[in-house]
Order: C-alpha cells, then sequence, then structure tokens
C-alpha cells in the first residue's frame, strides 16, 4: 500500500452529498471539529498539508488556513489542536485512501455523507464513506 507524499492538498470523501456535491474536509477553527463542505477551489479552509515524521510510517495532518495546530484525535469525531505529535497513517486502499490513527486500529470517516458532518474515528467496515480522494491544491 502506497502512502500520500508530502504536500498540500484537498481532502475529498468518496461519497457525494445527496446534492451531488464533493464532500472536501473543512478547517473551522482550533479546538473544532473539522467539518465537510462542497469543494471550492478558493478555499484556504480546505486544504490540509500532509507531513511525514522520522519514522518513514506516520504523517501529520495540519490545516494549510493555520500551520501551528494539526488534526488529533477528539471524542469520537477527527478535532485540530495544537501540536502534539498526533499521528495518523494514510494509505491506498482498493476504494480510496485510508486515514487511521498510528496504531491503525481506527479509521476516519463519514457517519452520513452531508455538507456539515463532522469526521467520525471508529472500526473500518470498509465503507465508501470511510475512504478519501487526495488532490493536491
Amino acid at each position: 500500500m502506497s502512502k500520500v507524499q508530502d504536500g498540500t492538498y484537498y481532502i475529498i470523501n468518496r461519497v457525494e452529498s445527496p446534492n451531488g456535491e464533493r464532500l472536501c474536509i473543512t478547517f473551522n477553527g482550533e479546538g473544532q471539529p473539522p467539518t465537510v463542505t462542497a469543494k471550492r477551489s478558493d478555499s484556504a479552509e480546505q486544504k490540509w498539508r500532509i507531513t511525514t515524521f522520522s519514522d518513514g510510517r506516520t504523517q501529520s495532518i495540519v490545516p494549510a488556513a493555520n500551520t501551528g495546530l494539526e488534526c488529533a484525535w477528539g471524542p469520537g469525531v477527527v478535532t485540530v489542536l495544537t501540536p502534539g505529535q498526533y499521528v495518523w497513517t494514510i494509505r491506498s486502499s482498493e476504494g480510496g485512501y485510508t486515514i487511521k490513527d498510528g496504531g491503525e486500529t481506527q479509521v476516519w470517516g463519514l457517519n452520513v455523507a452531508n455538507v456539515g458532518s463532522q469526521i467520525a474515528i471508529g472500526n473500518d467496515t470498509e465503507l465508501e464513506r470511510q475512504r478519501w480522494t487526495f488532490h493536491e491544491a
């Protein structure tokens, strides 16, 4: 399985909204969970920097709109906090990329593919809502 290379990306869910919108992870501020919103190419809040840690395996996910923060594990959802070396593994899979915790036991996904949905963290049930695409920003 290949990983995403370091760079700045739009992270888009494999499932579109009921209105046919491509759902892009969107930064909502420090201490807030990101949500998915319709992809807009002019949105700094939808750009995320991926950087590989020195172990060569795990990566950080940082909002380009505030590089002093990073994605962390909140209560059942992804949240954005001050850096704490929160690590994720981003790997290609059959249906798209998975974003999992460093131990690769829990996966990011959407409970409902709708604008405004938070990114849940839970067991990998191999649903398309737990698969993502990465588009260079």
